[in-house]
């Protein structure tokens, strides 16, 4: 076609009033399409939120207390411990080689019979010296009763000068046999006192000889599951190895630390719902402890929580721990997506009425799952819960229907 035929053509469609070819019809006036929900009453709660990983309440590492080569390994990773049938020990972990142990235990009972036969020996000894004291003390008072008779025959001239001088012999002899006998009685007395010592010494190696013995048969001090082993068959290990670690899983607990400022809202017994990306489901307790100090480190407040057990969840898990601290019961709320914020106003929503969006301010109060509480509204309002993103204020909407239901314009 030639340009001569292509400008009548323009000018006639111009004349018929239609619009330039590059040109689109003006929609500045069409209504935005949005979705809109009505608030709904309902419970909802104060949410006070951490994060850490689950232990179990009760836990022991296991660690070698004597050097030996294992003779037995009696459990392995994930076997449980404790509850033993038909006279099995269900505490034993795992045996040592105890044969020397055992020698030396022999060895020490040995040395404690013979300090204990030697005491024996003793304190025999130490009665005859006794006796002797007693008899050498009889011969002495004899001795110094005739001593006493001859010195006054002496005065009367009775007694010879001969048997006073015998008389006195005698008196100093026995004087002499009853200090050997005190002497002996001392001596006795020493040497007990050392065979006593002697007797404590032998016994005292003898109950460390039994210990060691007892420590080469490895046992779990409680009940639980086997969640580290580190012993093999054949190998030895040495004095301070971690062989064991034992765990109680159903005895979970979890220890969080909170801002200081949630921390105070929180109190035992207030109830505890767990999640985690790793598990299905979720799982429940309640706290059991909030610290009554700030850990000066992180600035932060430990709250320990007891955990209920539920599949998966399992100690090491690192989980989303929600305390609540509060619930209303009648809670005027409306979902969470709805919500939007001016940094200098602060939250707001978005209704409709007469056909338009309408700007309202609120106060949000407790936030529950997808809502959230608010004030500043009312129940009948229309709250744009789609779409409020792209509005403004007095804007013309569309409410779009829900499936399966007739529009609602809020008019």
């Amino acid at each position: 076609m030639s340009h001569s035929r292509v400008l009548p053509i323009l000018l006639a469609a111009a004349a018929c009033g239609g619009p330039p070819p590059d040109k689109k019809p003006s929609r500045t006036d069409a209504p935005l399409p949005v979705r809109a929900e009505r608030p709904s009453r309902g419970a909802v709660s104060d949410i006070v939120e951490t994060q850490a990983a689950l232990e179990t309440d009760r836990h022991v590492t296991v660690y070698a207390e004597v050097d030996g080569k294992v003779v037995e390994k009696a459990k392995d990773l994930g076997d449980l411990v404790g509850g033993g049938r038909d006279g099995d020990d269900g505490m034993l972990l795992a045996r040592l080689d105890d044969r020397e142990l055992r020698l030396a235990l022999e060895e020490a009972e040995v040395d404690v019979r013979n300090a204990e036969g030697r005491i024996r020996e003793l304190e025999l000894g130490k009665k005859l010296a006794d006796r002797e004291v007693e008899q050498a003390e009889v011969s002495l008072r004899e001795a110094e009763a005739i001593f006493a008779r001859a010195s006054e025959g002496m005065k009367d001239g009775t007694i010879s000068l001969e048997e006073h001088e015998r008389a006195t012999f005698a008196r100093n002899l026995a004087q002499k046999k009853v200090e050997a006998a005190q002497a002996s009685v001392e001596k006795g007395k020493v040497a007990l006192e050392l065979g006593s010592v002697a007797v404590e010494r032998a016994r005292a190696v003898r109950d460390r000889a039994a210990v060691l013995l007892e420590r080469a048969t490895i046992r779990s001090p409680i009940a639980g599951v086997v969640t580290l082993c580190n012993v093999r068959e054949g190998e030895r290990v040495r004095t301070g190895e971690v062989l064991y670690k034992v765990e109680e899983p159903d005895t979970l607990v979890l220890y969080g630390n909170l801002p200081v400022r949630d921390a105070a809202r929180v109190e035992a017994g207030d109830a505890v719902s767990l999640e985690s990306s790793a598990a299905e489901g979720k799982a429940k307790g309640k706290v059991e402890l909030v610290a009554p100090t700030v850990d000066r480190e992180s600035g932060t407040v430990r709250v320990k929580a007891a955990i209920e057990p539920a599949p998966g969840f399992r100690p090491g898990l690192f989980v989303t721990m929600r305390i609540t601290v509060a619930t209303r019961a009648d809670a005027l709320v409306v979902p969470r997506r709805a919500l939007l914020h001016d940094d200098e106003e602060g939250p707001y929503l978005f209704v409709v009425r007469d056909g338009k969006a309408v700007r309202v301010p609120v106060k949000t109060g407790f936030e529950g799952e997808g809502v959230l509480e608010v004030e500043g509204i009312g129940e009948e309002d229309l709250v744009l819960v789609e779409g409020q993103d792209t509005v403004s204020d007095g804007a013309a909407v569309e409410v779009l229907a829900a499936p399966g239901a007739p529009p609602d314009r809020g008019e």
